[in-house]
């Protein structure tokens, strides 16, 4: 039944008849105006409320207390919301709109049909009154053909020169042909008419649509976030449900043929969306990601190609813009679902992985990480007991296991990206806050590495260990404090046999490696001295490596009564040997550390210039004794694979540090230490070694790159010292006085202190593992 077809009248009279004549098509487009110019309002005063949520937000920034943290949250939610809603109403009024342009043009229309054929049917009935009249007019006369043709004849009972029966028969003739025009006239009107109806029903369909589709309230989300239009929902959802459909019978349906084209229309529609945020809306609450391995994925059915990059940035754009929608519930579920619907079948494994890999970009909210990585924690535990159950052994990955982790290393590695984008995240998962469970979780994360190495060269592993550590170095509580120190006391001896035993290291992990253990520096001297063959000759035997834990020594230096800004971890010195000598063997990554002991120097010179020791000045010299034995330990552990090359008499290779030119940057220190390396900066200590030569050769080389940085960073402490004291107005001869316990210049400076701390560290971390106990 037609909606606009008027029933219960005549022929011609009221509005429609039995047989179901058109009518005026209903509908008020100035009301749908009015709405319209509501909702845009409406969405104008929540676009303000937004906007002044916002600068709520950002006036809290740099506050931290729970509270504010809490307030935070609660003004972003809002806003999200406002926001939202905003978007919505804008939609509205912009889907009504359009409508009440639509049938302001399908009334007009339907008007003019109307009037036109209204104007026909009169037409028509005044030439059939007039061809009635004609025929009762007209004799039965036969031969009617040889009458003369009919005038052209306008008007109804127009006068003809003929006269009689010929005349009343040339006026039917016309009368009939005028009825037949009219009723084209007629017909043509009825079809402009049924074309202004459906013009009319198919706007008011499209606008029940687009209303209907802000229904899909995280798909408005979605869009309002991205600054889309709004207007491509309906279009973007319709996509989305297809693609779902097609997804199982792309994964196993039909023969080989149809079954590759099926997984190539998939892959063409999933790409082309890739900056489609309300497709991706409806596309993750209608799939899972187990559906979408299985259909892009290899299977025993298709061994296709490897996902191609579009489109793996299309599915982690699309994860992204998914997620920015989602509750925290939603988020733990997709990241659960992305680490559990790899499955368990070998085949395609390695591309499962991949894929799911590529779900769960960094940038995800914390919640879908969180979740990963239990799932990918509990899958490797899981895996670790099966092996444990067959060969009677407890311990970290291996056999089975093992091979299972290599096999979706790619997944580990975008989860400990999020882990590394999220510091209390990391803290909390890989820094348990049970001590027993820290163990555990630094094996499992921390003390393996693939067959072949990680996807990212470790950049994942040494990101999220970096970001745990400064999460808790960071924080002010002493608890977090305690968790980050006691991660990195356990992980220190499993490092070197692990992440860092891998064939490659990007740079950067490397970095990530030594910014971690910098807040660490103050107990790096003492733990090598207690540790090394220097002890033997000054107090008794070196200490064995202590278990992991906390120092219960953390004082900064003594004399100072001053603690270290963070609590210290226990640290095992050889293990932290072979940890800088693996995450320096570049200039690059080098620089990392020599800038993490640049600034330890530069921290512990400001304490000791603070004016707390302008009067008794021993313990300035006992915080010199401590950076010089830290930087010692550091800058020899940068120099033990030197030597180790020189006793397996290998290739040649770059040496570890270059101190030429401002490689450490101390220069802004103290203007006679930059001129001490000015006058030593072509020694032949500071080219690169020559690990080709003998053992002995190769040590001078160590040698003299240790007496450039012990003279660099004496001289640079002694010179602060000194301004220090004359900034004071000491006398000259008194200032230099009391900073002769760092003059290097000096005719016994080898008999310091100073000299003692450095060169005890130095020279025992220099040395390659298995020669320093």
């Amino acid at each position: 039944m037609r909606p606009e077809v008027r029933h219960g009248g005549q022929r011609g009279g009221g509005q429609g008849t039995l047989d179901g004549e058109p009518g005026a098509l209903t509908g008020s487009p100035p009301a749908l105006v009015d709405a319209a110019d509501a909702a845009a309002r409406a969405a104008a005063r929540l676009a303000d409320v937004h906007a002044q949520l916002l600068r709520v937000h950002a006036s809290l920034d740099g506050q931290r207390s729970t509270a504010v943290e809490r307030a935070r949250g609660r003004v972003a939610t809002v806003a999200d919301d406002a926001r939202a809603s905003g978007g919505l109403l804008e939609a509205a009024a912009g889907a009504l709109h359009r409508y009440a342009v639509t049938l302001g043009d399908a009334r007009s229309a339907a008007g003019r049909a109307l009037a036109d054929r209204a104007e026909a049917l009169g037409r028509e009935a005044r030439w059939r009154s007039e061809a009635d009249e004609a025929r009762r007019s007209t004799w039965n006369i036969a031969g009617a053909g040889l009458l003369p043709a009919a005038p052209d004849v306008g008007v109804p009972g127009a006068a003809t020169p003929l006269g009689g029966p010929g005349q009343a028969h040339q006026r039917l003739v016309v009368a009939e042909r005028e009825v037949a025009a009219a009723r084209e006239d007629v017909a043509a009107a009825e079809a402009r008419w049924r074309s202004a109806r459906d013009a009319k029903a198919e706007g008011s369909r499209r606008a029940a649509s687009a209303l209907a589709a802000l229904a899909d309230v995280r798909a408005v989300r979605a869009v309002t976030a991205a600054g889309a239009d709004p207007a491509g929902l309906v279009a973007s959802g319709d996509a989305a449900r297809r693609v779902v459909a097609l997804l199982p019978r792309a994964a196993s349906g039909g023969d080989d043929t149809a079954r590759r084209a099926l997984r190539d229309d998939v892959r063409r529609v999933l790409t082309g969306h890739a900056d489609d945020p309300a497709f991706w809306a409806v596309f993750w609450d209608t799939t899972t990601p187990q559906d979408l391995y299985l259909a892009l994925g290899p299977t025993s059915l298709d061994p296709t190609r490897p996902v191609p990059t579009e489109l793996r940035t299309a599915l982690a754009q699309g994860a992204a813009a998914w997620a920015g929608t989602a509750s925290d519930a939603e988020l733990r579920e997709f990241g659960r679902d992305v680490v559990t619907g790899v499955g368990d079948w070998p085949l395609g494994l390695g591309e499962r992985s991949r894929i799911a890999a590529t779900l769960l970009p960094a940038e995800l909210p914390a919640a879908a990480h969180a979740a990963a990585g239990d799932a990918l924690d509990a899958r490797w535990q899981a895996r670790a007991d099966e092996q444990a159950a067959a060969t009677g052994t407890r311990g970290g990955l291996g056999g089975e296991a093992l091979v299972d982790a290599t096999i979706t290393a790619p997944l580990a590695a975008a989860v400990l990206a999020g882990y590394a984008r999220h510091p209390r995240l990391a803290l909390d998962r890989l820094a348990p806050a049970q001590d027993a469970q820290v163990a555990g979780s630094v094996r499992r994360w921390f003390g393996w590495v693939p067959d072949g190495g990680w996807p990212d060269d470790g950049r994942g592993v040494a990101g999220a260990f970096a970001a745990a550590v400064e999460e808790g170095t960071t924080s002010h509580h002493q608890a977090d404090q305690r968790r980050a120190a006691v991660l990195v006391s356990h992980a220190t001896p499993v490092l070197p046999s692990g992440l860092l035993a891998g064939p490659t290291l990007d740079d950067r992990a490397g970095a990530d490696v030594a910014r971690a253990y910098e807040p660490y520096l103050p107990s790096v001297g003492d733990a090598t001295l207690n540790q090394t063959l220097h002890r033997g000759s000054e107090g008794g035997p070196p200490e064995p490596a202590p278990a992991p834990g906390i120092d219960a020594d953390d004082g900064l230096a003594a004399g100072t009564g001053r603690r270290a800004d963070v609590l210290q971890p226990e640290l095992d010195a050889f293990a932290l040997r072979d940890v800088v000598a693996a995450t320096s063997r570049s200039p690059e990554a080098a620089q990392a550390w020599l800038g993490a002991t640049e600034r330890y120097a530069a921290a512990m010179v400001e304490v000791a210039t603070s004016g707390a020791y302008d009067v008794d000045t021993a313990p300035r010299y006992h915080l010199a004794e401590q950076v010089l034995g830290g930087v010692g330990a550091v800058t020899g552990a940068m120099q033990a694979e030197t030597l180790a090359t020189a006793y397996d008499e290998v290739e040649t290779r770059e040496a570890l540090i270059s101190l030429a030119g401002d490689t450490l940057g101390l220069g802004t220190l103290g203007r006679s230490s930059a001129e001490a390396l000015a006058a030593t900066a072509t020694t032949k200590g500071l080219e690169f070694l020559d690990t080709s030569g003998p053992v002995a050769e190769a040590r001078a080389e160590v040698g003299d790159v240790g007496h450039q940085t012990y003279t660099r960073y004496a001289t640079t402490i002694h010179d602060l010292y000194l301004a220090h004291d004359l900034d004071l107005g000491i006398p000259l001869d008194e200032a230099m006085r009391r900073a002769e316990s760092a003059d290097v210049a000096a005719a016994d400076h080898e008999k310091l202190s100073v000299a003692r701390q450095f060169w005890g560290a130095f020279k025992d971390m220099s040395q390659p593992a298995g020669g320093g106990r």
